[in-house]
């Protein structure tokens, strides 16, 4: 980070000082317990904690200035105020404002992803593509909030391409996160009914997604997945230039699929003026599309047929989605723990089908949750793709019976369905309902922390 001096931060963020105190930060962070020397300290407030409890802690540890807000005053009142306090109105909004105006001083184009599934992935493969022939600053991990963004921001130095990841849970947050970052380049990956719980519909989900596009303008390019109809519903109709991809339809389109197994998948690139083969060391089909929203990206900053195949084969698979582990009596275990809705449950449902062939194949499922009233029925979709998927399922939390009743009802024998409300229960049977399956599915949404399941599956517990 460049080093900004606390008047500069004071003015930024519509704070003030007790004291005009000289001097400057030179990172900023939101973790007393690992600010560094020189940092500015902001403390954030959350159900279960208020980071005003540690800015003394943090001051001593030797950051180099602190955020309060003014309701706040009186948990630091015995430090006299010696030391370079910033107070202001709200600790979160200072964080977006800074952070507004730190991304001020670089001039370079943003491409901003988000979608319902596959903004992560689409990341990894924009950032791996450009990186051929730029440096690229990239959000690391899920840092892809109203936190973790300004905190990205933050590491902006010499970089000359920003590509950020978005995720939401409302109306407003994709506005805001749009805002700061002002994106050149804007990916909506696709529209799934992840957040349903708050939006309703697919339709509003939409609808909160395209708030990007009020931050670009007509000369800024809108990538959009044709294949999800509520975003090929907009063609015609957003300010921004659009290029639609897909695979049914769409300016630019994948041809000729084929998988690779487990080295990944294969196929043409057809249509904007190009054709040329692609493979990329993802597996899925659903991967496919993430990678036709990288092409695009790629195409539009001047890039070749040669620098985006290098990129997409640099690209790796972040950890716990479609992870390939052994156990330690050979079975492939995949590892899908890190998250789950319905649409991701069915592509990696397709996954294990595909190469499962001709094995004995087995899917430990949890629950997708933040999907409300749809969540029974949800669930019971899941379990009827998973009786064409696997000859095995364990199913596991509040929604295990309804899982296990889709798969009944789509053909499965009772004597092949296993439910469980609690994890540990699954975990004492795993070892006995598992044990001949060559090839092994676990996945389910984050808060189910069925990581603890691979761990067993693979030897670690």
């Amino acid at each position: 980070m460049k080093p900004i001096s606390y008047r500069k931060i004071a003015e930024a963020v519509g704070g003030r000082m007790e004291k005009d105190i000289e001097g400057e930060v030179t990172g900023v962070s939101t973790d007393s317990r690992t600010v560094k020397p020189g940092e500015l300290f902001i403390p954030l407030v959350g159900e279960k904690f208020d980071g005003h409890d540690f800015i003394k802690m943090a001051l001593e540890k030797g950051a180099g200035a602190s955020l309060c807000a003014e309701d706040k005053k009186h948990k630091i009142s015995d430090m006299g105020f010696e030391r370079p306090i910033i107070f202001v109105k709200d600790t979160k909004e200072a964080l977006l404002r800074l952070a507004g105006y730190y991304r001020s001083l670089f001039d370079i184009p943003f491409v901003a992803i988000t979608g319902s599934v596959g903004k992560t992935s689409t990341k990894e493969m924009v950032a791996a593509v450009l990186g051929k022939r730029y440096k690229v600053l990239k959000n690391e991990g899920n840092f892809n909030n109203e936190i973790g963004l300004p905190l990205t921001i933050f590491r902006l130095e010499d970089q000359e391409v920003g590509v950020v990841e978005m995720g939401m849970s409302g109306f407003g947050e994709i506005r805001r996160l749009s805002t700061l970052a002002r994106p050149k380049i804007g990916v909506i990956t696709n529209i799934g009914i992840s957040h349903i719980e708050k939006l309703g519909s697919k339709e509003n989900i939409a609808r909160a997604k395209l708030e990007m596009a009020e931050a670009m303008s007509e000369r800024d390019l809108l990538i959009l997945n044709a294949d999800s109809p509520e975003l090929y519903a907009k063609k015609g109709k957003l300010s921004p230039r659009t290029l639609f991809f897909g695979i049914e339809k769409g300016d630019l389109r994948a041809e000729d699929i084929k998988s690779l197994r487990q080295d990944g998948m294969a196929f043409r690139v057809k249509g904007d003026g190009t054709d040329f083969p692609l493979e990329i060391p993802f597996v899925g089909i659903h991967q496919v599309y993430n990678a036709l929203a990288a092409v695009a990206v790629g195409l539009e900053f001047g890039l070749g047929p040669k620098e985006i195949q290098e990129g997409l084969l640099d690209a790796r698979p972040c950890k716990m989605r479609l992870e390939f582990k052994k156990s330690p009596n050979g079975a492939t275990v995949i590892d899908d723990s890190y998250n789950a809705s319905p649409d991701s449950m069915k592509a990696a449902l397709k996954v294990l089908s595909e190469l499962g062939e001709g094995k004995k194949k087995a899917a430990v499922l949890g629950d997708m949750l933040e999907l409300g009233d749809y969540a029974p029925e949800a669930h019971r979709e899941v379990g009827k793709w998973t009786a064409a998927a696997a000859d095995v399922l364990v199913f596991i939390g509040n929604h295990a019976e309804d899982m296990a009743r889709g798969a009944r009802e789509a053909g499965l024998s009772s004597g092949s369905i296993h439910t469980f409300s609690k994890k540990d229960e699954a975990l004492r049977c795993l070892g006995e309902l598992l044990g001949d399956c060559d090839i092994i599915l676990v996945k389910a949404s984050r808060g189910m922390k069925m990581e603890e399941i691979v761990d067993f599956l693979i030897g670690r517990s």
